[in-house]
């Protein structure tokens, strides 16, 4: 895929190189990792190498408007087991969770973490009500034929698409979802953004990250370590600046390049401000 034609007009905009783009793709491009996009040829840059992407799957929900945001209390629910459906143990979120606790605890004074029987629907649910950032490991399950029973594999069962676009969340800020297919719409409506990650934006989450594809478990368990330490500030403020996720998360995959298989470093995406 060529992004030249988009780089010079963004050049005659004086967009300067390393600043946020948004992506609003439709059609069949919703399905392309634009954000990857290059010749991928020696001496010759990528896109990533110009500009950090972000995604908003319709115009009117993208506002880059920095305002308000909460600095002070962090939630986490995630979910894991060794025995589910499929057999696919998710044999790495132990230790993702532990990365995230650690990395998060100089800069949070609430941490709520829900794991194996806690990890229930409606625990879920609830946790939301009082909490404003979410990180959730778990298996992501797509439904093309009803997009709004697409959902995330919790202990007791799915919580999905329509149960979270029904819930009266408030002044929720960010959510980081470590799990498969979570950006990944119906094939045959490009232009309906049904997804977990959409879903997750229109009920309140200023900013998501999601996967385009399936994700190796130990990959996300890398991109995850090196996202919330690209997120937090190294300063004496420790701040944990949600509005800073898209720049992390590039800056991230950019750190495990030499690590980890293309296809993997441009698995996860940013939505939103």
């Amino acid at each position: 895929m060529s992004f030249t034609p988009i780089v010079q007009s963004l050049e005659k905009s004086k967009i300067r190189p390393r600043s946020c783009i948004w992506w609003c793709p439709t059609t069949e491009f919703t399905l392309l990792a634009i954000h990857a996009a290059g010749p991928y040829e020696e001496n010759k840059d990528n896109l990533s190498d110009v500009y950090i992407s972000s995604y908003t799957p319709t115009l009117a929900t993208h506002s880059c408007e920095k305002a308000g945001f909460s600095r002070s209390v962090l939630a986490t629910f995630c979910c894991h087991w060794s025995s589910e459906p499929r057999g696919k143990g998710l044999r790495c979120v132990t230790p993702e969770l532990s990365i995230v606790a650690k990395r998060l605890e100089p800069t949070v004074s609430s941490l709520t973490s829900l794991e194996d029987s806690e990890a229930t629907v409606q625990g879920a649910l609830d946790a939301l009500n009082h909490k404003q950032r979410l990180h959730l490991a778990c298996h992501g399950i797509p439904n093309r034929q009803q997009p709004f029973e697409s959902s995330f594999a919790m202990r007791d069962g799915p919580l999905m698409i329509k149960d979270i676009i029904r819930s009266n969340w408030q002044n929720l800020e960010f959510a980081f979802l470590s799990a498969c297919h979570t950006t990944v719409g119906d094939e045959k409506s490009h232009d309906e953004s049904i997804h977990l990650a959409a879903a997750m934006q229109s009920c309140g989450f200023r900013g998501v990250i999601g996967s385009m594809w399936s994700v190796d478990d130990e990959v996300a368990r890398q991109v995850v370590s090196a996202f919330y330490r690209k997120l937090i500030r190294v300063d004496d403020s420790r701040r944990l600046d949600c509005t800073h996720a898209a720049v992390a998360l590039h800056k991230a995959v950019k750190s495990l390049r030499n690590k980890i298989l293309l296809g993997q470093q441009i698995v996860f995406v940013h939505m939103g401000v």
